[in-house]
Formats: structure tokens, C-alpha cells, sequence
């Protein structure tokens, strides 16, 4: 039996011990190690149809439960727009059962998109693309809370006077958005 390998060399004074990822690169002083433009632009589109394919399924399943009852138990005019309809239907429980498919299942998606940004730092289409959102501070995955205030940052502020919070990172020197620099965040190549 050969002896046990040696045990590894502590690490020199000054080195960094935070875990890397593969193919994380030194970008906290390299801006080309750094997500441009176009990459997350493409990255956005991409989860934008993803997801929102995604979506389509418990929208649909939401407006089939509560127009179903409708056009099976109701009529309408011949010659007139009128739609005559036995009394409780639709039901206020097929409606609200249906808003309730549409509202959770549209959650379920966000709850995935944000879950995977905090995890990975890559959701579906940062993942095809080859980027990876990480923390600035020590490049690890932002975590759940800061991929959600990120997200929420930038849908809500980044995206209302003409796109600037998301153009932003075209002319910032550290390549970051205004949800990137609220949330402590940036965005690098894989």
C-alpha cells in the first residue's frame, strides 16, 4: 500500500483562499474578464423566451379552467354577441381557481429564474451564452436574497428612464448595471 500523499503546501501570505469556479478568471482588476453588452443582451432574450415559455404552460392551464365551464355549458344568440349562460357559470371557484394556477405558476418560474441566478449565478440563458453573475466582493453566486433585490432592482428602476440603469454598464468602466451596483454584483464570461 503506498504511503498517503503529501498534504498540500499552506497557501503563501496575500493568496486568496476563496473557492473559484471553473474557468473563473481574475476580474476584480480585469474589466476583459467581464460580460459585455452584447453577451448579456443575449443572454436576456434568451431567458426571456425560456422562461417565458415556460410561463405559457400555467397561463394556459389558468384560462382553460375557467373558460372550459363556459363553453360547455353556455350558448350564444344566433345573430347578436349575447351568451346566454346557466345560473353559476362560470363559478366563482373555476374563476379563482384559475387565477390561482396562473398566479402560482407564474411565481413557480420567478421563484426558478431568481433561485438559479443566487445558486449558479446562471439562469438559462446566462448558461447557454457562457456568463455568470458573482459577487463582487469575493466572486460567488450572488445567493437567493441578493439575486432577488438585484432582480427586483432592475425591473422596477433600471428599465424606467429609457433602459439607462441596463445601458449603464455600455460607458461604466466596471461594466456593471444600476442593479449590479446596488446589489454588489457583476457579470463575467465563464
Amino acid at each position: 500500500m503506498p504511503p498517503p500523499p503529501p498534504p498540500p503546501p499552506p497557501p503563501s501570505p496575500g493568496a486568496s483562499t476563496t473557492p473559484h469556479y471553473a474557468g473563473q478568471q481574475s476580474w476584480v482588476n480585469d474589466s476583459a474578464g467581464r460580460a459585455g453588452f452584447g453577451a448579456r443582451l443575449g443572454a436576456y432574450l434568451l431567458d426571456v423566451v425560456l422562461y417565458g415559455l415556460a410561463m405559457i404552460v400555467p397561463v394556459i392551464a389558468g384560462v382553460l379552467v375557467i373558460l372550459l365551464p363556459i363553453v360547455n355549458n353556455c350558448v350564444s344568440v344566433a345573430g347578436s354577441a349575447d351568451l346566454i349562460c346557466p345560473p353559476g357559470v362560470p363559478s366563482g371557484s373555476s374563476i379563482a381557481g384559475g387565477i390561482a394556477l396562473i398566479v402560482v405558476g407564474v411565481l413557480g418560474v420567478m421563484f426558478i429564474y431568481v433561485r438559479a441566478e443566487g445558486k449558479t449565478g446562471q439562469t438559462w440563458g446566462r448558461k447557454i451564452v457562457g456568463i455568470r453573475v458573482v459577487r463582487v466582493s469575493d466572486g460567488l453566486p450572488p445567493g437567493f436574497w441578493r439575486a432577488f433585490g438585484r432582480e427586483l432592482f432592475g425591473n422596477i428602476i433600471s428599465g424606467q428612464i429609457f433602459y439607462l440603469g441596463y445601458l449603464w454598464m455600455i460607458w461604466d468602466k466596471d461594466r456593471q448595471t444600476w442593479h449590479d451596483k446596488v446589489a454588489g454584483t457583476v457579470v463575467v464570461k465563464v
